[in-house]
Protein backbone atom coordinates (compact mmCIF):
# COMPACT_ATOMS: atom_id res chain seq x y z
CA UNK A 1 0.00 0.00 0.00
CA UNK A 2 1.43 3.39 -0.97
CA UNK A 3 2.69 5.55 1.89
CA UNK A 4 0.27 8.34 0.93
CA UNK A 5 -2.72 6.02 1.32
CA UNK A 6 -1.48 4.89 4.75
CA UNK A 7 -1.09 8.52 5.88
CA UNK A 8 -4.60 9.25 4.62
CA UNK A 9 -6.08 6.37 6.63
CA UNK A 10 -4.17 7.39 9.76
CA UNK A 11 -5.39 10.98 9.37
CA UNK A 12 -8.98 9.74 8.96
CA UNK A 13 -8.75 7.63 12.11
CA UNK A 14 -7.09 10.41 14.11
CA UNK A 15 -9.58 13.12 13.16
CA UNK A 16 -12.57 10.77 13.52
CA UNK A 17 -11.46 9.88 17.07
CA UNK A 18 -10.87 13.58 17.82
CA UNK A 19 -14.37 14.44 16.56
CA UNK A 20 -15.97 11.76 18.76
CA UNK A 21 -13.95 12.60 21.89
CA UNK A 22 -14.63 16.32 21.63
CA UNK A 23 -18.35 15.81 21.00
CA UNK A 24 -18.44 17.24 17.48
CA UNK A 25 -21.61 16.95 15.43
CA UNK A 26 -22.09 13.59 13.69
CA UNK A 27 -21.88 15.21 10.26
CA UNK A 28 -18.13 15.62 10.72
CA UNK A 29 -17.70 11.84 10.88
CA UNK A 30 -19.47 11.44 7.54
CA UNK A 31 -17.34 14.18 5.95
CA UNK A 32 -14.10 12.62 7.24
CA UNK A 33 -15.08 9.07 6.16
CA UNK A 34 -16.75 9.78 2.81
CA UNK A 35 -14.24 12.40 1.62
CA UNK A 36 -10.95 11.14 3.17
CA UNK A 37 -8.39 13.71 2.00
CA UNK A 38 -10.55 16.79 1.52
CA UNK A 39 -12.72 15.93 4.54
CA UNK A 40 -9.66 15.74 6.82
CA UNK A 41 -8.37 19.06 5.50
CA UNK A 42 -11.74 20.76 6.04
CA UNK A 43 -11.96 19.34 9.57
CA UNK A 44 -8.36 20.38 10.32
CA UNK A 45 -8.89 24.04 9.37
CA UNK A 46 -12.49 24.35 10.60
CA UNK A 47 -12.30 22.53 13.95
CA UNK A 48 -8.90 21.10 14.89
CA UNK A 49 -6.66 24.12 14.27
CA UNK A 50 -8.93 26.64 16.09
CA UNK A 51 -8.98 24.21 19.04
CA UNK A 52 -5.17 24.10 19.14
CA UNK A 53 -4.93 27.90 18.92
CA UNK A 54 -7.42 28.32 21.73
CA UNK A 55 -5.56 25.78 23.88
CA UNK A 56 -2.30 27.68 23.30
CA UNK A 57 -3.96 30.96 24.35
CA UNK A 58 -5.30 29.32 27.51
CA UNK A 59 -1.88 27.89 28.37
CA UNK A 60 -0.30 31.33 27.93
CA UNK A 61 -3.00 32.93 30.05
CA UNK A 62 -2.51 30.29 32.76
CA UNK A 63 1.25 30.98 32.83
CA UNK A 64 0.59 34.72 33.16
CA UNK A 65 -1.97 34.12 35.90
CA UNK A 66 0.44 31.86 37.80
CA UNK A 67 3.18 34.48 37.46
CA UNK A 68 0.86 37.23 38.76
CA UNK A 69 -0.25 34.97 41.57
CA UNK A 70 3.35 34.32 42.60
CA UNK A 71 4.14 38.04 42.55
CA UNK A 72 1.12 38.83 44.71
CA UNK A 73 2.14 36.11 47.15
CA UNK A 74 5.72 37.44 47.39
CA UNK A 75 4.46 41.01 47.79
CA UNK A 76 2.24 39.84 50.65
CA UNK A 77 5.18 38.05 52.27
CA UNK A 78 7.30 41.22 52.16
CA UNK A 79 4.44 43.22 53.68
CA UNK A 80 4.05 40.68 56.49
CA UNK A 81 7.78 40.03 57.04
CA UNK A 82 10.02 42.60 55.31
CA UNK A 83 13.17 40.50 55.70
CA UNK A 84 16.07 40.71 53.24
CA UNK A 85 15.35 37.13 52.18
CA UNK A 86 11.73 37.92 51.27
CA UNK A 87 12.69 41.17 49.55
CA UNK A 88 15.37 39.38 47.51
CA UNK A 89 12.86 36.76 46.34
CA UNK A 90 10.41 39.49 45.34
CA UNK A 91 13.08 41.51 43.50
CA UNK A 92 14.20 38.40 41.60
CA UNK A 93 10.59 37.66 40.64
CA UNK A 94 10.23 41.25 39.38
CA UNK A 95 13.36 40.77 37.22
CA UNK A 96 11.96 37.55 35.74
CA UNK A 97 8.66 39.32 35.06
CA UNK A 98 10.41 42.23 33.35
CA UNK A 99 9.41 44.69 36.10
CA UNK A 100 12.94 46.03 36.42
CA UNK A 101 12.00 49.44 37.81
CA UNK A 102 10.37 47.68 40.75
CA UNK A 103 13.30 45.29 41.27
CA UNK A 104 16.09 47.87 41.38
CA UNK A 105 14.99 49.89 44.46
CA UNK A 106 14.39 46.66 46.40
CA UNK A 107 17.89 45.36 45.67
CA UNK A 108 19.37 48.76 46.56
CA UNK A 109 17.36 48.90 49.78
CA UNK A 110 18.66 45.46 50.78
CA UNK A 111 22.31 46.39 50.12
CA UNK A 112 22.74 48.18 53.42
CA UNK A 113 24.17 47.40 56.83
CA UNK A 114 25.10 43.72 57.25
CA UNK A 115 24.13 43.01 53.64
CA UNK A 116 26.11 45.83 52.08
CA UNK A 117 28.59 43.36 50.56
CA UNK A 118 26.13 40.57 49.77
CA UNK A 119 27.34 39.44 46.35
CA UNK A 120 24.09 37.62 45.53
CA UNK A 121 22.15 40.86 45.95
CA UNK A 122 24.70 42.67 43.77
CA UNK A 123 24.22 39.95 41.13
CA UNK A 124 20.51 40.70 41.06
CA UNK A 125 21.14 44.44 40.80
CA UNK A 126 23.61 43.90 37.93
CA UNK A 127 21.04 41.89 35.97
CA UNK A 128 18.29 44.43 36.62
CA UNK A 129 20.42 47.37 35.42
CA UNK A 130 21.77 45.47 32.40
CA UNK A 131 18.39 44.29 31.12
CA UNK A 132 16.89 47.71 31.80
CA UNK A 133 19.58 49.14 29.51
CA UNK A 134 21.24 51.28 32.18
CA UNK A 135 24.69 50.07 31.17
CA UNK A 136 26.76 52.58 33.14
CA UNK A 137 25.19 51.46 36.42
CA UNK A 138 25.40 47.83 35.31
CA UNK A 139 29.15 48.32 34.74
CA UNK A 140 29.68 49.97 38.13
CA UNK A 141 27.97 47.09 39.92
CA UNK A 142 29.62 44.38 37.81
CA UNK A 143 33.05 45.84 38.62
CA UNK A 144 32.08 46.00 42.29
CA UNK A 145 31.00 42.35 42.12
CA UNK A 146 34.33 41.39 40.55
CA UNK A 147 36.20 43.28 43.25
CA UNK A 148 34.18 41.61 46.01
CA UNK A 149 34.92 38.15 44.62
CA UNK A 150 38.57 38.89 43.84
CA UNK A 151 40.05 35.72 42.34
CA UNK A 152 36.77 33.80 42.37
CA UNK A 153 35.76 34.03 38.73
CA UNK A 154 32.09 33.86 37.80
CA UNK A 155 31.73 33.11 34.10
CA UNK A 156 28.14 34.31 33.76
CA UNK A 157 28.79 37.72 35.29
CA UNK A 158 32.19 38.11 33.64
CA UNK A 159 30.36 37.54 30.34
CA UNK A 160 27.80 40.15 31.36
CA UNK A 161 30.66 42.59 32.04
CA UNK A 162 32.23 41.88 28.62
CA UNK A 163 28.85 42.46 26.95
CA UNK A 164 28.40 45.69 28.92
CA UNK A 165 31.81 47.00 27.80
CA UNK A 166 30.96 46.04 24.21
CA UNK A 167 27.56 47.76 24.24
CA UNK A 168 29.06 50.87 25.81
CA UNK A 169 31.56 51.02 22.95
CA UNK A 170 34.53 50.36 25.26
CA UNK A 171 36.03 47.95 22.74
CA UNK A 172 39.52 47.52 24.24
CA UNK A 173 38.07 46.62 27.64
CA UNK A 174 35.58 44.24 26.00
CA UNK A 175 38.33 42.48 24.00
CA UNK A 176 40.45 42.09 27.14
CA UNK A 177 37.51 40.71 29.15
CA UNK A 178 36.44 38.29 26.40
CA UNK A 179 40.00 37.06 25.76
CA UNK A 180 40.40 36.11 29.42
CA UNK A 181 36.91 34.69 29.68
CA UNK A 182 37.14 32.25 26.76
CA UNK A 183 40.12 30.52 28.41
CA UNK A 184 37.78 29.07 31.01
CA UNK A 185 34.27 29.51 29.60
CA UNK A 186 32.36 26.29 29.02
CA UNK A 187 30.21 26.55 25.91
CA UNK A 188 30.26 28.52 22.65
CA UNK A 189 28.44 31.71 23.67
CA UNK A 190 31.44 33.69 24.97
CA UNK A 191 33.78 32.61 22.12
CA UNK A 192 31.08 33.37 19.56
CA UNK A 193 30.40 36.84 20.99
CA UNK A 194 34.16 37.47 21.11
CA UNK A 195 34.61 36.38 17.48
CA UNK A 196 31.74 38.62 16.35
CA UNK A 197 33.41 41.56 18.10
CA UNK A 198 36.78 40.74 16.52
CA UNK A 199 35.13 40.61 13.11
CA UNK A 200 33.51 44.02 13.69
CA UNK A 201 36.85 45.63 14.53
CA UNK A 202 38.52 44.17 11.45
CA UNK A 203 40.30 41.13 12.94
CA UNK A 204 38.59 38.73 10.56
CA UNK A 205 41.19 35.94 10.58
CA UNK A 206 41.26 35.80 14.38
CA UNK A 207 37.46 35.68 14.36
CA UNK A 208 37.43 32.94 11.72
CA UNK A 209 39.81 30.81 13.79
CA UNK A 210 37.44 31.01 16.76
CA UNK A 211 34.36 30.22 14.64
CA UNK A 212 36.14 27.15 13.21
CA UNK A 213 36.97 25.92 16.71
CA UNK A 214 33.35 26.34 17.84
CA UNK A 215 32.11 24.27 14.89
CA UNK A 216 34.79 21.60 15.38
CA UNK A 217 34.10 21.31 19.13
CA UNK A 218 30.37 21.01 18.42
CA UNK A 219 30.95 18.22 15.91
CA UNK A 220 32.87 16.25 18.54
CA UNK A 221 30.33 16.96 21.29
CA UNK A 222 27.34 14.85 22.37
CA UNK A 223 23.92 15.45 20.86
CA UNK A 224 22.44 17.10 23.97
CA UNK A 225 25.24 19.73 23.90
CA UNK A 226 24.62 20.45 20.21
CA UNK A 227 20.91 20.85 20.87
CA UNK A 228 21.42 23.04 23.93
CA UNK A 229 23.95 25.32 22.19
CA UNK A 230 22.29 25.27 18.76
CA UNK A 231 21.93 29.06 18.53
CA UNK A 232 25.67 29.76 18.91
CA UNK A 233 26.84 26.77 16.87
CA UNK A 234 24.62 27.79 13.95
CA UNK A 235 25.81 31.37 14.24
CA UNK A 236 29.44 30.20 14.02
CA UNK A 237 28.61 28.08 10.95
CA UNK A 238 26.97 31.03 9.22
CA UNK A 239 30.06 33.19 9.82
CA UNK A 240 32.42 30.72 8.12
Amino acid sequence: MPALAICEILAQVYFAVHAIRTGRERQWLFIIIIFPGVGCLIYFFSEYLPDMQQAAKLRKKRINVNSSKKLRYLEDQVEITPSVKNKKLLAEAYVHSGKLDKAIPIFEDCLQGLHEKDDFLVEGLCCAYFFKGDLEKAKINLLELKKMRKDQANNDFDLLLARTYEELGETDAAVEEYSELIKRFSGPEAPCRYALLLKRIGKREDARTIFKKIVKDARLSPEFYQKDQKKWINMAKREL
